[in-house]
């Protein structure tokens, strides 16, 4: 859902509450930052996330502590591998590690969010998604395990699809950018939430990952070849909290570099492509507040509703 539907369309159709007088106040400073243009992402903030997370990990200290954009602050205490009692006889939820949510100013200005959750000013909040697994041989129940687990059939499996995807008529197209004269020094391509290639059901195994990460190879061979570089001269990174160790251990056969959440946003700078698909995570609006790239590449969706004057419909 874009930031505009989560703002304007619902607020416009709603009954507005008895609260909600109460809802245009309390969020009145987040319009007023907004609009002054003030980032709701910084390189900073991300940075200082990224260490406490890794700090919550690997040390006794588990808080950790966000300030919002109008100066509260809020600790979350990171739980990973804490259980509690399954929703079928026999399981048990588990935590899994900590994943950030990240809220943009749709979210924080949506009446829909502030009658669930009351007013918040955290553009950055931790959370934890969980797994079922079975009480006693811990094993994930089906839908939450992944039902091809070896290197090689993945391996073959994105082989495959870079080569349908290198015989393919969006490859031929993608070729021009290699008579562009005013093409901008690249140092290093960013894909941000392309998936794990692993699936959770033969049935719906789409590969969409797969063409998605030959597209990342195609474009760093690609920009190699117009800048007189070797393609290893360009860094590639990868972020998707999805990745398994398997999807980790192929990218990095093809010198994919897979970061942790949000380490690959810092990364962003002028001389950087962007990649995301379909992203579960607002990654227009993260990037628009802390980095001009040199090319964004995303997919478009036809009923797209943009913010009107939205930091992020100028990149």
């Amino acid at each position: 859902m874009t930031d505009a539907q989560d703002s304007d369309c619902e607020d416009f159709h709603s009954s507005h509450g008895r609260d909600y007088d109460t809802f245009v106040q309390e969020t009145a400073g987040i319009h007023r930052l907004y609009e002054a243009g003030v980032p709701f992402f910084t390189k900073e903030q991300l940075r200082d996330l990224s260490r406490q997370l890794k700090e919550a990990e690997n040390s006794e200290k588990r808080d950790v502590l966000i300030k919002g954009l109008e100066g509260t602050e809020e600790t979350f205490e990171v739980r990973t591998g804490v259980t509690r009692a399954g929703s079928e006889p026999g399981t048990e939820w588990v935590l899994k590690a900590p994943a950030i949510e990240y809220r943009t100013f749709g979210f924080l200005t949506s009446y829909r969010a502030y009658q669930m959750d009351g007013y918040s000013d955290l553009s950055l909040r931790v959370l934890h998604y969980m797994e079922l697994r079975d009480e006693i041989t811990k094993e994930l129940r089906p839908g939450f395990r992944y039902v091809v687990d070896s290197v090689k059939t993945i391996n073959d499996s994105f082989t495959t699809s870079i080569q349908s995807w290198e015989a393919s008529e969006s490859y031929t197209q993608l070729q021009i950018i290699e008579s562009r004269e005013n093409l901008p020094p690249i140092t290093k391509i960013v894909a941000l939430a392309l998936g794990t290639m692993q699936p959770r059901s033969i049935e719906n195994w789409d590969h969409r990952s797969e063409f998605q990460h030959a597209l990342a190879l195609t474009l760093r061979r690609i920009v190699s070849k117009c800048q007189g570089e070797t393609a290893d001269k360009i860094e590639c990174f990868a972020q998707d909290p999805a990745y398994t160790a398997l999807d980790k251990s192929i990218l990095e056969k093809y010198e994919i570099t897979c970061l942790e959440d949000p380490d690959a946003f810092v990364e962003i700078d002028d001389s950087t492509i962007v990649l995301t698909f379909a992203p579960d995570v607002p990654v227009r609006q993260i990037v628009a507040d802390i980095a001009r790239p040199a090319m964004m590449i995303w997919n478009t969706c036809e009923d797209e509703i943009w913010l009107h004057n939205g930091r992020e419909q100028f990149m």
